[in-house]
């Protein structure tokens, strides 16, 4: 089977009907068309060594539970995930 060369994205969102998180891939360039006029979190890899870890998955993860929890309060009681203290 070829490999998919197609850049896509993942959205994720929050379907309160269905009570689920719900993700789809999507083609880069219909992304940056809708969010054009948006202000962008970014990570830069660099801030966390280059390197994509468990660490960084979790913190990526909280994150992004916790921006669906602004516009979808009913999501935040189900959020269990604490932030880690740093040493």
């Amino acid at each position: 089977m070829p490999a998919n060369t197609e850049r896509r994205c993942v959205v994720v969102m929050w379907s309160e009907e269905n009570q689920s998180l719900v993700s789809y891939t999507i083609d880069v360039q219909k992304v940056l068309a809708v969010t054009q006029r948006l202000f962008p979190l970014e990570l830069p890899l660099a801030d966390y060594n280059d390197t994509i870890d468990d660490e960084f998955a979790r913190r990526f993860g909280c994150a992004t539970l916790n921006l669906l929890a602004i516009t979808n309060p009913e999501l935040k009681p189900y959020i269990k995930v604490s932030e880690q203290k740093e040493p």
